[in-house]
């Protein structure tokens, strides 16, 4: 009778190994899609006359977006991007010098205001939905 409890008591520890190996194997969800490929949008831009140009800037929601200033004024420009300002702010670019910096556009909306000494000078709309994909 002790035979077949080292038999069942055995055969439970190899049971059990075989869980826990089966445990970490990798599993495949097929619910679980890959993100789609960062898009890549260049803004270049160059301050003169007390303003930006281009104006007005359109990026897709999600893009990374890689950002050349140029200063043409005759003074250090410092500039901050509204509601992106914690990711793009600009110190003391000295005239002629070229700034290069990139952020990715996550916060769709039209108002996203180019500031500098308080008063906008330019504006960059970033496109899409509020919504997270497949939400309704």
């Amino acid at each position: 009778m002790s035979r077949r409890y080292g038999i069942l008591a055995a055969a439970l520890v190899v049971v059990a190994i075989l869980l826990s190996l089966a445990g970490r194997l990798p599993r495949h969800d097929p619910d679980n899609t890959p993100p789609p490929p960062v898009l890549e949008t260049r803004l270049e831009l160059s301050y003169h006359d007390g303003g930006l140009d281009p104006e007005r800037a359109l990026v897709p929601k999600g893009s990374r977006v890689s950002i050349t200033l140029v200063n043409r004024e005759r003074e250090p420009l410092s500039l901050a991007l509204g509601g992106y300002q914690d990711r793009v702010h600009i110190e003391g670019l000295a005239p002629g010098a070229t700034w290069r910096g990139w952020f990715v556009a996550d916060l769709p909306g039209d108002d996203f205001a180019w500031i500098r000494d308080g008063r906008p000078v330019g504006m960059l709309r970033v496109t899409g939905s509020h919504l997270e994909e497949g939400h309704r």
